[in-house]
């Protein structure tokens, strides 16, 4: 049966259910995301960039670090130390990097600026190099750039302790080599002596003698640790010994003995401290100014007490067994205070000078 015109009409008219919204759905979506893609897109750009700033600021880091870390041995070798740093930033480069630039400061224990050539000897380990390395860092990103003013300037530093060794070698101390033992020996009173290693070297620097052990004769209840500055030893009974020094430094070791026969003959002579005292004279200035330091100390019986221990204690730490130390310089024109402690069988003395 064949439904009314109008009936047919309104029926044609009526979509099929469920499909009428479905291409506008589709289309607002496409709209919002092409809105919102090139936001995306510029955050995403602007997150790599800032990533690759960080990655060149964590690379002029270690290239200060590389830098200090060669000039604690030549801090005066400003070529070298900037191509340590430059190895460091070219191994994994990038774009926007620009070249680095090396600056090197030096200065005292008490933070007080110095030559770089004065920061190797003098007053020994305790001076300090700073290696400061600059790079100006361009962002990919055009509106970053320009809020920064087209590039960022990163500056690192890295600071080292020279490693102490001769003033003014320019060279690193090289390998150690094994230690000299010698010792003089004296009967001091009754079975009493006394045993002096000042004669023992090296007394100083970076391979200096780190170790004393004596053996006073065959029984090993008896054998004890020494001092630089000598040790006294009581023994049991009249008779013969020897004695045995062993020395130590980073090398090895090294050994000497003598024979000491107690009681010795007639008592010895009742000695006297002596009287510390020392001179000292200077040439040069600043940086390159340098002491000079002489032992004037008296002593009432130089024949039977004669000084046999000398300890010099120089600002900064340093220390030295010579009668007469070896010229050396600070690296400045302030004054520093010596200490020097002479020794012999009636006992000990010191003097501080402000030199």
């Amino acid at each position: 049966m064949t439904p009314p015109s109008g009936q047919r009409a309104h029926a044609r008219s009526r979509p099929p259910s469920g499909r009428t919204r479905r291409p506008r759905r589709r289309g607002q979506a496409l709209v919002e995301l092409a809105l919102i893609l090139p936001v995306l897109l510029f955050l995403l750009v602007i997150a790599i960039d800032f990533g690759r700033l960080f990655f060149s600021y964590i690379q002029i880091n270690n290239a200060a670090r590389e830098g200090a870390a060669f000039a604690a041995y030549e801090p005066t070798n400003t070529v070298t130390i900037t191509s340590r740093a430059q190895q460091e930033t070219n191994a994994q480069a990038q774009r926007g990097e620009s070249a680095i630039t090396v600056t090197t400061s030096c200065a005292d224990p008490a933070g007080t600026t110095i030559a770089c050539s004065a920061a190797t000897g003098g007053a020994g380990a305790g001076n300090r190099i700073t290696v400061n390395v600059n790079e100006a860092f361009n962002f990919l990103t055009p509106m970053v750039g320009g809020f920064f003013g087209g590039s960022v300037q990163m500056n690192a530093a890295a600071t080292s302790v020279v490693t102490d060794y001769a003033p003014s070698s320019g060279t690193p101390p090289g390998p150690c080599a094994l230690p000299s033992a010698d010792f003089t020996v004296i009967v001091t009173s009754g079975l009493s002596v006394f045993a002096d290693p000042s004669a023992s070297t090296p007394d100083s620097g970076i391979c200096a003698i780190s170790g004393y052990n004596w053996k006073w004769d065959a029984n090993p209840l008896n054998d004890t640790p020494g001092q630089a500055t000598g040790d006294d030893h009581t023994y049991g009974s009249a008779g013969t010994y020897t004695i045995e020094l062993e020395v130590t430094n980073q090398a090895g070791s090294d050994t000497e003995t003598h024979d000491v026969t107690v009681p010795a003959g007639p008592p010895p002579p009742s000695c006297t401290a002596p009287t510390a005292n020392f001179t000292w004279t200077t040439s040069g200035n600043g940086a390159n100014k340098v002491y000079t330091y002489t032992d004037t100390s008296a002593v009432a019986d130089p024949v039977n007490c004669p000084i046999t221990n000398w300890a010099w204690i120089f600002d900064g730490g340093a220390q030295s067994n010579s009668p007469n130390p070896a010229p050396f310089s600070y690296g400045n024109n302030s004054n520093h205070p010596v200490t020097l402690s002479v020794t012999n069988a009636g006992g000990t003395s010191s003097v501080t000078k402000n030199t």
